[in-house]
Parts: structure tokens; sequence; C-alpha cells
């Protein structure tokens, strides 16, 4: 039985290979993610024991001062000089080296912009003379204040040489230094991680990095002979003090390859996400594939059922060709994803503009296994019904020459039914909030019932709705029978375009999302801010960046400009809780920002008071006249009272103080500014004065509101561009569907299609005929997809709701998609035409 089973799986190579290519590009997604995971994060490990190779203990000091929302550190605390002796005289201690670095040094480039960075920090390091993971190259350490040293991977960026004179801006405005030197790494690197470094004298980095004199931000400590870690780590605590945070070298790298574990991990998390979303579509594929496969093979199954075969036996032999399929696919999947995987990491460092600290590719086992075990299985689970169904062949099947017809679909739609109204009702239950919590688990669990429930009822509404798109090629007969084919099994047709709904469900969801989150962030800057012109901060700048906020009173001097504001933001501990807070001139953020007054009064700031929006108060439990306790992050102790409270805004919300209270914001810088024009016919004389008061700032740009929205609107299009890239490798799985589906159809239907020959269709007929087929399956699948996909859209949008979420229908990607479709199916049916037209008349109607 399984030789024969062997025999006769290797009798049709072609749709073997088709039906693997899906389980193929699923196992490829998968693999290529974990290896791209993996291989970064084993190249970040490994980077960082190498910047750690000589430190055996590391100091830092505790800081008091608030973290940002996200929870991270916003302020490094210092160690003092004192602390930095006493920690070098410790016994066992062999070499203990004070050292300044932080990000935060930005070098103006030639074209008088800040050298950009698309992720990697932009260091800025006190030189440490001895330091043995940097080799200077050319030139020589900076030894005077004007003087800096640059690493090798900046010099390529900028082609800066030795000798030239650079801008760079730190915690003060820009200042021109010199390049006495340029360095690299150990290993030969230009730099760690396409990070940027500039080193200055210790002294010059200790005030304009970290802005305290005597300080500095760690002391890495090196072992002496016989003295371990661990031990060398109690001696310095005890030295030390409560007041710091003493590591060993090993705890210091693990801590800092845990940053980029964040990083690793959603990468990984999409890939595998999507790789599953493949291996799902191909699923279908695979399912449609053994259901063809099986209803012609019935005649053979029914012979060796006569020939004493049991149902056991035959059900074994078409499960075990599944496993086989799946096994065979999944290594070729394995295979070609270590290579995609390696791509994938090109691709990153290309996108980053950077140099990441990977090489080679790392192939854990636990890769091999899932991937194998993955893609099997769910070639076995798409397998396991046409196997039940081959189980059931008769052996006087045999006699019979018409294969076994479709079971009657009632039963089918039934329970589709139950289970679309089941998630109907979930994404109900949520959308009206009579469930409060749980979003995304009743969002996801109702569009996944709804989702699988129009799939069950798709075998329904196959024959009418391609009876209906059929109208339009009626007015030819290879158009009326390729319509009649496609209504001929519904089950097939429902199959086949359910794959193709998959993607496009995603894709249109993901579409009206984004169509709506842009139209939700247009309508914020058009009806919620009362100015033209926005003066806005390089996105890629560090905390320290923004311009000087005494900048407003120049802007308010400029001849028509009606109000204009500087605004200054910081994470701050506010009633024992971070809050981002902003400083800024309240009256003209009433006017600018449309604020509406609550209770008490939106008028300018004394010192010590603020006003808070009307949200902030109630969650708090704040009222009129409170006196609140607030710590910066930069040493402010005080407390600041309650003068008003206003209506929480689109633009502004949280505490506002007076600007005078963000000296010790840990940035003396404004990052925002707006300003308002009287005129609009002025607003093009005033973005010119605005611009030219601001031209010294390369960090510094003036834009109108259809510029900010643009650039609002970017990282939405570069995610929305890479989902649609994804889901599109998807959307290939389907129209291979497509492709096998009428493939097999052409088998099946040899004789018949040897018989129109015979009565004088053509070859040209012939293939409009099957072209009409692939075009009705596509575009049936593509319209349960938009539909399922602006019903997903629209039931996110109004579930997460927001004021920056404004339903938005994007008609112009609608119609693409229609569109595609009937390009998709165009190209689905090149080759099964070709295999059509190619059939021998007189052999094809003595085929059986």
């Amino acid at each position: 039985m399984f030789r024969a089973m062997l025999r006769g799986l290797l009798a049709h190579k072609l749709r073997l290979a088709l039906s693997g290519l899906a389980v193929v590009l699923g196992t490829m997604f998968m693999s290529a993610a974990f290896v791209a995971g993996d291989t970064m994060a084993k190249g970040f490990e490994n980077l960082f024991s190498t910047v750690n190779e000589n430190l055996d203990v590391q100091v830092t000091a505790k800081s008091d001062a608030p973290k940002s929302e996200q929870g991270n550190e916003v302020v490094t605390a210092f160690v003092d000089q004192a602390t930095a002796d006493k920690i070098a005289s410790v016994s066992g201690v062999a070499r203990s080296t004070p050292q300044v670095g932080t990000d935060g040094a930005r070098v103006v480039g030639k074209n008088g912009k800040v050298v950009s960075s698309n992720g990697p920090p932009r260091f800025g390091i006190g030189w440490v003379q001895g330091d043995t993971l940097l080799e200077l190259r050319e030139g020589t350490a900076p030894t005077r204040p004007d003087e800096i040293a640059i690493n090798a991977g900046l010099a390529k960026t900028t082609g800066y040489r030795v000798g030239d004179r650079v801008d760079v801006i730190t915690l003060k405005p820009r200042q021109p230094f010199k390049i006495a030197g340029i360095f690299g790494y150990e290993g030969g690197r230009d730099s760690l991680g396409g990070e940027t470094t500039v080193a200055f004298t210790m002294p010059v980095a200790q005030e304009l990095l970290i802005g305290a004199p005597g300080r500095y931000t760690n002391v890495d400590v090196q072992a002496a002979d016989g003295v371990s870690q661990a031990e060398l780590r109690s001696r310095v605590a005890a030295a030390a003090g409560p007041r710091y945070v003493v590591k060993t070298g090993e705890e210091t790298a693990n801590d800092q390859a845990s940053e980029t574990a964040s990083f690793v991990s959603i990468l990984k998390g999409g890939l595998t996400g999507f790789a599953v979303i493949g291996l799902f579509t191909g699923a279908f594929l695979i399912f449609n594939t053994f259901s063809m496969l099986v209803a012609q093979r019935t005649r053979e199954l029914a012979l060796y059922r006569s020939f004493g075969a049991s149902r056991g036996q035959v059900n074994r032999s078409v499960l075990l060709e599944s496993v086989l399929l799946g096994l065979v696919a999944s290594l070729v999947g394995l295979g070609i994803g270590v290579g995609v995987g390696y791509l994938l990491r090109q691709l990153l460092e290309s996108f980053a503009n950077a140099n990441l600290p990977v090489s080679g590719v790392v192939v854990r086992p636990y890769v091999v296994a899932v991937t194998l075990l993955v893609g099997t299985a769910f070639t076995v689970v798409a397998a396991l019904i046409p196997a039940l169904r081959a189980s059931r062949v008769a052996p006087i099947a045999a006699m019979r020459e018409a294969a076994t017809p479709d079971k009657p679909l009632g039963r089918l739609t039934v329970i589709g039914g139950v289970v679309f109204a089941a998630g109907v009702l979930l994404l109900a239950l949520k959308l009206t909030d009579v469930v409060k919590d749980a979003l995304w688990w009743m969002l996801g669990g109702g569009a996944a019932l709804a989702f699988l429930g129009v799939a069950m009822l798709a075998p329904s509404v196959a024959r009418p709705v391609t009876g209906l798109l059929g109208r339009a090629f009626s007015w030819a007969v290879p158009g009326r029978l390729g319509t009649r084919n496609t209504g001929r099994n519904p089950r097939r047709t429902a199959v086949t375009a359910a794959a193709l709904m998959i993607g496009v469900t995603l894709a249109t969801g993901a579409g009206v999302f984004a169509a709506s989150a842009k139209s939700g962030i247009s309508n914020v800057f058009t009806n919620d801010l009362d100015a033209q012109l926005i003066i806005a901060t390089d996105f890629t700048g560090t905390g320290q960046a923004g311009f000087d906020p005494s900048l407003v009173d120049k802007m308010k001097a400029i001849p028509g400009v009606q109000a204009a504001l500087a605004g200054q933001a910081d994470s701050v501990r506010v009633g024992g809780r971070t809050a981002t807070v902003l400083a800024t001139d309240v009256g003209a953020a009433r006017e600018i920002f449309k604020l509406i007054p609550k209770e008490g009064e939106l008028r300018a700031l004394n010192s010590d008071e603020m006003v808070v929006d009307e949200d902030t108060a109630k969650d708090r439990g704040w009222k009129l006249g409170d006196a609140i306790p607030v710590q910066t992050a930069r040493g402010g102790d005080y407390r600041e009272r309650i003068v008003g409270i206003y209506q929480t805004n689109n633009i502004a919300s949280g505490p506002i103080l007076n600007p005078a209270d963000a000296s010790t914001f840990r940035s003396p810088y404004a990052q925002q500014g707006y300003v308002k024009v009287a005129d609009d016919d002025q607003v093009g004389a005033v973005k010119g004065q605005l611009e030219a008061l601001v031209k010294d700032n390369p960090e510094v740009s003036v834009s109108d509101r259809s510029g900010i929205i643009e650039q609002s609107s970017q990282f939405l299009n570069i995610v929305l561009t890479i989902l649609n890239v994804l889901l599109g490798l998807t959307i290939l799985v389907a129209v291979l569907g497509v492709i096998n589906t009428l493939l097999l159809s052409i088998f099946e239907r040899t004789r018949e299609i040897g018989l129109i020959r015979a009565i004088g269709m053509n070859r040209r007929q012939l293939g409009w005929m099957v072209t009409v087929e692939s075009i009705l399956i596509s575009v049936f699948g593509v319209l349960l997809g938009v539909v399922a996909g602006v019903a997903l859209g629209v039931a996110i949008v109004q579930a997460v709701g927001g004021d920056f979420l404004r339903l938005t229908m994007p008609w112009a990607y609608l119609v693409a998609t229609l569109v595609l479709a009937l390009v998709a199916g165009v190209i689905a049916a090149i080759l099964p035409a070709i295999r059509a037209s190619r059939l021998d008349v007189l052999q094809a109607i003595a085929y059986e």
C-alpha cells in the first residue's frame, strides 16, 4: 500500500510541487524570523561581551530623578570625585577608570544639518588615555578644550578628516571644535553598532555632556589577579555605599544585551505571525489539493479497497502522503529561510544605515525542530478531512466512471451562520461597551470567529455571486462555460477564494485603520490647532535637541504674528507619579491650543503655579487650589499650586507650568513652537522670517500644517508599506492556490475538454474559458476579503476610538485591490490555460 501510494504521489510532480510550495513559503517565513532574530541577538551578545571584556566591576549612581512614562531613565545620576578615589583605593582593584559617556553629542555635517541617526545613539565621551577598547588610527587624542576625536564610522559618514573644524551640539548650543584624531575599536570596527561617538577632553565632557564638572557617569574597575568579580563587587559596594549600584562585568553585559532583546523579540514575533498567516493560507491550498486528489482518485482508492485494503490503510496512506509532503516542503523552507534570514539582517543594516555587530548566520536547534514540526503539522491537519473522505470510498465505486458528488451545503451553511453570529456578537459587545475590558481579546476573538464563519458560508454564496459576476463575460460561449465551471463545485471555489480572502482581509483592514488614523491626525491639526506654522525639532534628536525658549520674543516681534509660544516638555514626577509636563505661556496656549477653562482661570502663570486638564485632575483627585509636589529631572523639588483646570484637548493635555519652573528640566531647550498669523496671506512671509531665526540651528525646521501632517503620517506609511509587502507574499500563496486548483481541475476535466475541442472550440477560446474561471475565483475571494477587511477595520477604529482616529474609507485603495484581483486572475490562468490548450484531443477523449 505504501509503495503504491508513493508511486501515485511521484507520478504527478507538478501538482506535488504546487502543493508543497505553500508549506515552503510559510516555513521559510518562520525559519527566517528565527534565524534573523537569533543572529542579531547573538551578535549583540558578542558585542557587549567584547566591550566589557576588561571590565570586572562597574559602579553607577542611583538616580532619584523621575523616569519617562515608558519607565526609562531620562537623567543619569553621577559619581563624584571623592567616591571615584575611594573606589580606586579598594583592596583588589588593579585599575579604576572614571568615565563620562552619554547619548547627546550631535555633529553638524558639511551640509549644515545635524548628522542624522536612524536608531543608534550619538554618544559623547570623555577621552581616557589607555582605554583598551579604543584604537587611535589617525592624529592624536584630544588634549585641548577645543579639540575632539571622532570614531571612524562618523568620519566615513561625514567625510571629515583630522584637522577639520566641526560644530558639535551638546547641552550647550553648537560650538566649534578641531578634529585632533580618528579612532576605531578593538577588532577593526569603525563603530560598535552603527552609533556615532565624539570624544572630548574629560573636563569638557563633564561640562558639555552631563553639566556636572568633576563628576562621572560611571567608574569601570579591573580586578587584581586572584580576585573574582563577585568578591570585588562586594568590596567595592561596601566602599561606595548605598547610593551606588555595583555590578559585575558579566551582569553589565547582560543588562546591555537585554536592552536590544525587545527589538529582536518584536522582529521575531512579527515575522512569525506572518509565517503563521502564510501557513494558514497554505492550509486552504493543501486542503483543496487533497480534496481534489481524493475525488480524482476515487476509482484508484476503490480498487485498493476491492483488492483488500481496509479503510484504515487508505486513511493512513493519504495521511502519510501529507506527512511526507509536509516534511520535505518544511526542509526546503528551512533551507531557504536560513538564506532569507541572512538577507533580512542585511536589509535591516541597509535600512538603519548602520553596521550592526553581527556576522554569519546563527541556526539554533529549536529553529530546525519548530519549523519542521509546525510545517508538517499544518500539512497533516489540512489533509485530515480529505483523508477521512478517502477512507469512506466504497469498493463498488471502482466500477463507476464519475467522481463522488459533493455533499449538500445545508449543514455547513447552518454551522457557518452560527459561528459568524458568535463572532459578530463578541464584536458588538465590545463596540457597545457592554464589555469594558479585554479590548484585543474581544476584537481578535470576534474577528476570528466572524472570519471563520464567512469562510464556512462562502460555498453557499459562491454559485450566485460568481454567476452574477460572470454576466460580464456572457457575451461569448467560452465566458459562459467558464462561469458555469466556477459554479459547478462551490466548495472548491469557496476554499480557493478563502485562501485569497485571508491576505486581502488583513490588508484591507490595515488600510481602513491607516486611512482613519491619517484623517484623524489631519483633523486634529486642522480643527484643534489655531496656528498656521510649527517649529519642530528633528525627531532623531535626543532629549537635549531643540531651540532657546527666549526665541519666542523674537517670534512675536515678526510683523503679522498674532500669537506665538515655545514649549518645553519633560518627564516630571507630579504628585508621586510620572507625567509629561509642558512649560509654556498659558495665555498664548489658551489661544493657539483652543483651551477651554472649566475651573479657575487660564492666564499667565507665576512661578510655582500650574494648570491641568480635567481628565488628569479627575484621575489623580486634584482640585483647584491644591499644592502638588513636583520633582524635575535635575533636582527641582517644589510644590505647584493648581490655579486652573481646562477641558482635555487633543493638542495639549496634562500639567502646564510657568517656563521659569523649567530651569531644572533635563534640557534647557524648547522642543516645539507654534505661531498664529493674523492673515493667511502673510503666512509665507512669516515662515521665511522664522526660518531666518533658526537658520543656525541644524536641528530645527519650520513647517506649515500640511508639512507637519505629512511628517506625522510618515511612520504610519512605512508600517503600512511593510505590512502590505508581507501580506502580498501571503496573497501570492493564495494565487498559487488558484493556479493549483485550475490545474487539478484541468486534469479532472480532461475528457470533457477533449470533447469541447472535438466539437469546434479552438485553443484561444479554451484559454479564455480557463481565464474566466480564474478571474471569477480571484474576484470572488477579493470581494469577500474587501467586505471582511472593511468590517474589521471599522470595528477596530470604533473600538479603539479616540480623536486621532476618524473613520475614513480608502476608496482608491479598495478599487486598486479589485483591479489587482483581475490582474491576479489573468496571471493565475496562464499556466492552466497553456496546459489545457496543449491537450491532445483524441488522447483527452480516451482519458480515464
